[in-house]
């Protein structure tokens, strides 16, 4: 038998237990669905109206948009697209889109429910209203995702945030928060 033929053969017997292993893999699934939130926010930055000075700024926040999830057994990884509408008491209003990813461990509940921890980044576009660069920095969100059918999960998730704010210098924001949302699943991987 040939050098050549020895590999080969080799080959096929190292490689075999992985197309076994391939066969019984978990599926990966995506949903799409709506998304709703509310949280508050904390600001604070320094500018040159009145000397140069600290200001601090809280009021609360309205998003609603599109959340995208993929879901295996245990890693899970979300993306959402949202409009948020801020208020701040002395400030005013200011409306943005705001994106979030995030990737997370999956907890199994049961066949009840998963619960999902996990780390992620947050994205704040500049907005049409008023004079502001856009802002981004960390997230941490803990969902729990229930099984409604086979083919859907209503979420409900928690998340701090914090990062850099474009509004005066060294702005800096924290916020937390609540989302809702209810997803569909449109596809496998």
């Amino acid at each position: 038998m040939s050098v050549f033929i020895k590999i080969i053969l080799s080959a096929a017997f190292c490689c075999a237990p992985l197309g076994a292993a391939a066969l019984e893999r978990e599926p990966v699934y995506t949903y799409l669905g709506p998304v709703v939130g509310i949280g508050m926010n904390r600001l604070v930055y320094t500018d040159w109206q009145h000397l140069y000075r600290e200001n601090v700024l809280s009021g609360y926040y309205v998003n609603s948009g599109l959340s995208i999830w993929v879901i295996s057994k245990w890693l899970l990884g979300d993306v959402t697209l949202q409009y948020r509408f801020n208020s701040y008491k002395d400030e005013g209003e200011l409306h943005h889109l705001y994106c979030t990813i995030s990737g997370r461990i999956g907890i199994p509940l049961g066949s009840v429910a998963i619960l999902a921890p996990g780390v992620g980044i947050y994205i704040e576009s500049p907005p049409a209203n008023r004079k502001f660069n856009g802002g981004a920095g960390i997230r941490a969100p803990l969902a729990i995702l229930f099984n409604t059918t086979f083919d859907t999960k209503l979420f409900i998730e928690g998340s701090f945030m914090y990062g850099w704010y474009g509004w005066g210098d060294e702005g800096e924001k924290m916020s937390y928060g609540a989302d809702l949302g209810f997803i569909f699943k449109v596809g496998r991987i």
